[in-house]
Order: C-alpha cells, then structure tokens, then sequence
C-alpha cells in the first residue's frame, strides 16, 4: 500500500482498515451477542458509536477471538495473506487513557501516563486536530491504539473525557514529549515497540 506522511492515512489505507475492522466488530457483534440492534445499524449504514464501542471492548479484551476470526474467514472464503497479516498485527493492542498533547505534521502525539510511553498517532480519515476542533491540547482521552500500514492509529472508537489539566500535568506531558522527541523514543510503530 502507497504511505504518505501525513497526519492521517490515505484515502486507500482508511479504506482498507474500514474492509478489515467493521467486518470484524460484525462477526464480533454476532458471535458473543453483545448488541441486539448493530446489525441493523450497520445495514442502514449508521451504526451506533456506542455499540460499536462495546463491541470493540470485547474484542480488545480477549484478543484470542481475532485468532477465531481468522480462522473461520480463511475457512470459509480464503482470506488474503496481506490481510491476516494485519489482522494478527491487532493482537496487541494498546488501550488506555491518553493525553493527546500536541498534533504535528505527521499526527499527533499520545502520551500514556501510567507508563510515561510517547506515540505518535495518525488519524484514520482526518487529522486529529479536525476530530476536536473544539479542544486545545492536552486532551485527555480513552482509545485503542493498534498498528496499520507501518504506522499507529486508533480503532476510530475514541472517547474524550471532560478532564481539565492543571498547569503542572500540562508541563509534565510537555516534558514527556520533549525527552521523548529528544531520545528518539517516540513509538511511531507499534510492530516495533521496544
């Protein structure tokens, strides 16, 4: 796949990261019946953010169900090695509460405060800055962080919390950042996370 360097995926990558992952959380949704109405959506085209989310969760929770997964599609109607590759790439993922502290050119960075790691982390379809137009970083929020195209980005289901920084948690992340930046220690691929 073609990789561009900026904030967010190409049009080509968000496609097939959406081909891969709603047919996932489907066949998720399906298998441990955790939302009566996402099928629906999902058909009308609309599905319920929220739903999605739960679903997710699961997901996330026992990564063992991607290998279920893998194995049923590949059974059942062949499933590409470029795909299952990436799919198996999602069994570790990362979730946590972040603090998004700033956005540069090529995303946007994602500090997890309980182990002091640094990402930076692409937008799927727009830039991080675009999906809180409202909010000045520090932003504090839950995501799902998981490797695609040789690079970091969420599973889309983000959820920002009302959480105000204080002036020294806004410096200690700044902080964060700069050793980070400074060290070369900024994880820009979770396949090669140290």
């Amino acid at each position: 796949m073609k990789k561009e360097n900026g904030a967010t995926l190409s049009s080509e990558e968000s496609s097939s990261f959406f081909r891969l992952f709603l047919p996932l959380l489907q066949a998720v949704n399906y298998n441990y019946e955790i939302s009566d109405t996402l099928e629906e959506q999902l058909r009308a085209g609309r599905p319920s953010m929220r739903d999605l989310k739960e679903v997710a969760a699961a997901l996330w929770e026992d990564t063992g169900i991607l290998d279920e997964y893998i194995k049923a599609v590949s059974e059942q109607c062949g499933l590409p090695e470029e795909d299952r590759l990436v799919l198996e790439s999602w069994k570790h993922p990362v979730s946590a509460t972040f603090v998004l502290e700033r956005h540069l050119s090529k995303g946007s960075i994602f500090i997890n405060p309980e182990t002091g790691k640094v990402y930076l982390v692409k937008g799927l379809t727009q830039k991080w800055s675009e999906m809180f137009p409202w909010a000045k970083p520090p932003i504090v929020l839950e995501a799902t962080l998981i490797p695609f195209c040789g690079c970091i980005i969420s599973d889309g289901l983000v959820a920002p919390l009302r959480v105000s920084l204080g002036s020294g948690y806004k410096e200690s992340f700044k902080q964060l950042y700069l050793e980070a930046k400074q060290s070369g220690r900024i994880i820009t691929n979770l396949d090669k996370e140290p």
